[in-house]
């Protein structure tokens, strides 16, 4: 599950009528939030990119972290590309501009595997999904990152008793 990190103060976020604001309607103050937390948006994109590198026995292995992982597969790179987030990502430039459109390729073919073959038998033997793997480690690649290890830093979870079994170390107590 995904938090937004804005608290809600109606008072310092509402834009006034004199604050411009930027294409996407975000005034000066609400990007500056945003900017405060741009590492966790970058290692979303890193994430999202490293668990389409597995195969299905890697993917199986990050039921403790992720629960449902072909749910979070998508899920995954579907909010890493939320369009603030990854805007902010290479406004900040922790990653260069020119591998924009190539993320947004891999996205769009992501967005186009066909809903009949997004199932765990299909993960290892079918052309659709070795190309995507074989495309997130080209990308991993060219974005110079070698691990292909799943960042937990930001990541907390919650038993069903609302006990807290694990805790990402970015993760600040609230």
């Amino acid at each position: 599950m995904k938090f937004n990190f804005f608290k809600s103060n109606k008072k310092n976020l509402t834009p006034n009528k004199k604050e411009e604001v930027d294409d996407m309607g975000f005034t000066k103050r609400e990007l500056e939030e945003y900017d405060k937390h741009v590492d966790f948006y970058y290692t979303n994109i890193i994430n999202a990119l490293i668990l389409y590198t597995y195969n299905e026995k890697e993917l199986d292995k990050m039921a403790p972290v992720l629960i449902d992982p072909l749910t979070e597969l998508y899920e995954e790179l579907d909010y890493a590309f939320t369009p603030i987030l990854f805007k902010t990502v290479f406004k900040n430039n922790l990653i260069d501009n020119q591998l924009k459109d190539i993320l947004l390729e891999f996205k769009t073919k992501v967005d186009n595997i066909p809903n009949e073959i997004w199932d765990w038998e299909f993960l290892d033997n079918n052309e659709t999904w070795l190309s995507i793997r074989r495309e997130a480690n080209e990308i991993l690649d060219k974005l110079e990152v070698k691990s292909r290890t799943y960042n937990t830093d930001y990541t907390n979870i919650i038993s069903n008793e609302g006990d807290e079994i694990f805790k990402g170390k970015k993760i600040k107590n609230r």
